[in-house]
């Protein structure tokens, strides 16, 4: 049997640290006021913050993650365009992930049950 490796690390390894990493993970750390430029840059703080929190959301609560995380930086984050875009950038990054998910759900072609 070959594993594959990716990355100087087998899958099986890999998959072991993340498991592992939900256990110690820790909410983000809210960005400290008058970091954001207020211009909705691609490497917005509040972006950053906004996925790692769903990140953390995910790992604890399988549900509602989304809603879970527009209720806790909504009110956070004082520009308006800022706020639809970085609410805009995770409502996207969740559906991916939902997308993801389901391709391996799905059966194969000549898969029986």
């Amino acid at each position: 049997m070959r594993i594959l490796v990716k990355n100087g690390l087998s899958i099986i390894r890999m998959c072991t640290k993340r498991y592992l990493a939900t256990f110690n993970m820790r909410p983000p750390m809210e960005p400290e006021p008058g970091l954001c430029c207020q211009e909705g840059c691609e490497s917005c703080v509040w972006l950053i913050y906004a996925q790692e929190l769903l990140d953390y959301y995910r790992s604890k609560y399988p549900t509602n993650t989304l809603e879970r995380v527009k209720e806790e930086i909504g009110d956070k984050i004082e520009s308006p365009s800022v706020k639809e875009y970085v609410l805009m950038e995770i409502s996207m990054s969740e559906k991916r992930y939902k997308d993801m998910a389901a391709l391996g759900t799905r059966k194969k072609p000549g898969e029986s049950k």
